[in-house]
């Protein structure tokens, strides 16, 4: 089941790919300034546009191939709770960008009167998307926003997606790493789960 291709495998494929593009618009073929559309605390408001193309562009080859690796590993998840709609994960990610922009902007802007903040990349949405995943495997989720997508609740990923979130919650202390970007995603994850 896991190992075949969908027809919902459109929805992750999308991200896929648009992270791919947008990094060989950046690193390939040098198009596209990178703090141009990085999220910046300062012009936030200003560029409201940054609150997605800042997670669609990466730093580095790596990167890029840490979040896409993000988002196989999101699908196998929702793949094992039963996910039963062919948009979910697209609607999802669509949500957490701006909410995990917003939550990283209050807390750089509100409580570090930082303006100066930059950030790039698709692991704050895969942070989200995780918590999202983990409170899925202890509750189960039969509706998210009108969509109809009968997760089921189940202990035994509840335990993978734990250790995984550990993991990447001591990964973002890393030097390089944007701790508040992975936090914001992971507390966007906890709030979307409840709508």
């Amino acid at each position: 089941m896991l190992g075949k291709i969908s027809k919902d495998d459109w929805q992750y494929m999308v991200p896929f790919l648009v992270c791919t593009i947008c990094f060989f618009f950046t690193d390939s073929l040098g198009i596209i300034d990178k703090t141009s559309i990085a999220y910046w605390s300062g012009r936030l408001f200003y560029e409201p546009y940054r609150i997605f193309t800042s997670h669609l562009f990466h730093g580095d080859l790596n990167h890029l191939l840490a979040n896409i690796s993000g988002i196989i590993v999101a699908r196998y998840f929702l793949k094992s709770l039963s996910l039963q709609s062919n948009y979910f994960f697209l609607a999802l990610i669509l949500l957490i960008m701006p909410l995990q922009s917003f939550i990283s902007w209050c807390v750089d802007i509100l409580v570090y009167g930082n303006p100066m903040s930059l950030a790039i990349g698709f692991s704050g949405v895969l942070f989200g998307v995780d918590s999202f995943i983990l409170m899925t495997t202890i509750y189960g989720k039969k509706k998210f926003v009108y969509i109809g997508c009968e997760l089921k609740k189940d202990q035994r990923l509840l335990k993978s997606i734990s250790v995984l979130t550990g993991i990447g919650i001591i990964w973002s202390f890393l030097p390089g790493i944007s701790l508040l970007g992975h936090m914001s995603g992971l507390l966007a994850g906890f709030l979307l789960f409840w709508l």
